[in-house]
């Protein structure tokens, strides 16, 4: 049994740790307080509200006589990645550009691609049968 104590007592050993005597943060206690989230996540939801209802107006009011800026202002809509906050006005103002389609593309220059190539893509990818005759006479140029 003396071997075990003597073991023991052995392993008892008292290890001191030397301090690292760093000065104090110059910055103080500053960065542990933290701001209250909720009124700031009240105001951006407030905020991103307002541009939503302010992006849905552009849709919604913009004159159907500036269908190719309605068209560029669906695109970018799309490819910002938040064109499911306005599907609804996207698909109204869509079946409406497809509706007078025959009156509206005569007036597209030949020469605009990207025009003609935006109003075929959105067309067709709501569904909308687009003849790709007006397209295909300048595949040409490409």
């Amino acid at each position: 049994m003396e071997l075990c104590t003597q073991t023991i007592v052995a392993n008892e050993v008292k290890i001191t740790r030397r301090s690292g005597n760093h000065h104090p943060t110059i910055w103080g206690n500053h960065f542990l307080a933290y701001a209250d989230l909720s009124v700031a996540n009240e105001e951006e939801e407030k905020q991103h509200d307002d541009l939503k209802e302010e992006v849905r107006k552009m849709l919604v009011m913009m004159a159907p006589s500036k269908y190719l800026q309605k068209l560029d202002l669906i695109n970018t809509i799309q490819r910002l990645g938040i064109a499911y906050h306005f599907e609804c006005e996207i698909e109204e103002s869509l079946s409406y550009m497809y509706t007078c389609y025959e009156e509206w593309i005569d007036e597209v220059d030949d020469d605009d691609l990207h025009a003609i190539a935006i109003c075929f893509r959105l067309l067709r990818q709501q569904g909308y049968y687009v003849s790709c005759g007006k397209y295909c006479s300048n595949s040409s140029k490409i």
